[in-house]
């Protein structure tokens, strides 16, 4: 059997993700199953969930999806390297994925593999490092150092799904994993753009249902998406404010000192001083962030590591590698490949968080860490007050 591999976030489900699914059992045969790796509670774009984890993963199994796992907080909360490297390693590592699909503006392999391979070359790596001393982002200097040898098709890393295909890539090469790549072409609306081609963005979703526009974002959800999320909401259960976050985060991080700032993830040349300073004059987690934003340092990368700040993950945590597979959800077919997976697996397969104190140690811990952001999580939900701490080591893999 085939089995794909697709890594995601579904901050909402929407019918462009559906779409994904049917594009790739229209290209690997109908009976191709498809296994998501999935960001849990907090999101590679430094924010938290619209939706709590079970709620995303459940909506994916229901579309087509045969089993979720879950990418764990410190390589959710990475950049796009450290990001699709997590993935890519426990998709490999569950030991049945033969393919792995990704969206890409321009979804020509080829071309999209030719970039991936110079960007792992030394000589790439030494002029990124040449020009990100003129004060330039990593992406634009990664940018000019690959024109040198690309040319027109550097600009290619100017669109956002070009980028993670890119570093899907780079992922597959360092891992020697033989999971064949397919890139998908994007199909309708761009990020942060109004609806075309019958799909939305997902973030024009998490706007219209932060407004309250249910009737806006329906047709573009699909009908157990939109279901799931509409229960969600009527009982409290979604993050529609970062009001309760912002009253949370913000004694945590006036506490920390420099050297906390300074360990980290992607704290380097003084970011650490201009985030302390930042914390001191803004008053909600945009603030903080729009305070300390230049042209080098971009938005994403700082929200990113004031969550980090605030939910206790370091450098470290992300210089290591996933310890474990942590399944959110499965269908029947799911089980079938948990089976394979219960032989093949190059890692623990966990689907209840007893499962976790046989582990060794850096697992436990790790999952102690999730443990505690899922309850910061639960506790800036409208409805905190009927939240319960520990809730993630009550919770079971969803068997739809």
């Amino acid at each position: 059997m085939k089995v794909c591999g697709v890594v995601c976030e579904y901050n909402p489900f929407h019918t462009g993700h559906r779409a994904q699914f049917e594009a790739i059992r229209g290209l690997l045969g109908s009976d191709t199953a498809i296994v998501c790796c999935m960001t849990g509670n907090f999101v590679q774009r430094g924010e938290p969930a619209l939706a709590p984890r079970q709620l995303r993963a459940e909506s994916a199994v229901r579309a087509g999806a045969d089993l979720v796992i879950e990418l764990p907080l410190p390589w959710s909360l990475s950049s796009a390297e450290g990001f699709a490297m997590g993935a890519v390693s426990l998709l490999a590592r569950s030991g049945v994925v033969t393919h792995l699909a990704f969206g890409a503006e321009d979804a020509d392999i080829a071309l999209l593999q030719r970039i991936a391979d110079i960007a792992l070359e030394k000589r790439t790596v030494e002029e990124t490092l040449m020009h990100l001393e003129s004060g330039i982002p990593y992406a634009r200097a990664r940018e000019r150092a690959l024109h040198a040898r690309l040319r027109e098709q550097a600009a290619l890393l100017q669109k956002p799904n070009n980028i993670l295909a890119v570093e899907y890539l780079k992922a597959l090469r360092r891992l020697d994993c033989r999971a064949e790549p397919i890139a998908l072409a994007r199909q309708g609306a761009g990020h942060d753009q109004a609806p075309s081609g019958g799909c939305a963005s997902a973030s024009w979703l998490r706007e219209r249902l932060r407004a309250d526009d249910w009737d806006a974002a329906a047709p573009y959800l699909t009908p157990d998406s939109l279901r799931l999320l509409s229960q969600a909401a009527q009982q409290g259960g979604l993050m529609l404010s970062f009001e309760r976050l912002d009253c949370a985060m913000l004694p945590c991080l006036l506490r920390m000192n420099i050297e906390d700032w300074a360990s980290l993830p992607g704290a380097s040349e003084g970011l650490e001083h201009r985030l302390y300073d930042a914390v001191r004059r803004g008053r909600t987690f945009e603030q903080i962030w729009q305070c300390a934003k230049t042209r080098r340092y971009p938005a994403s990368r700082l929200r990113r590591m004031l969550l980090c700040a605030y939910l206790g993950v370091t450098a470290a945590h992300q210089r290591a590698e996933p310890p474990y597979l942590r399944v959110l959800a499965l269908s029947q077919t799911g089980r079938c490949l948990l089976r394979s997976m219960a032989q093949h697996a190059a890692l623990p397969v966990i689907t209840r968080p007893g499962q976790i104190k046989s582990l060794p140690e850096p697992a436990r811990t790790l999952f102690d860490l999730e443990a505690a952001a899922d309850d910061l999580y639960r506790l800036a939900l409208p409805r905190w007050r009927e939240e319960h701490t520990g809730s993630l080591w009550r919770s079971q893999a969803i068997v739809v």
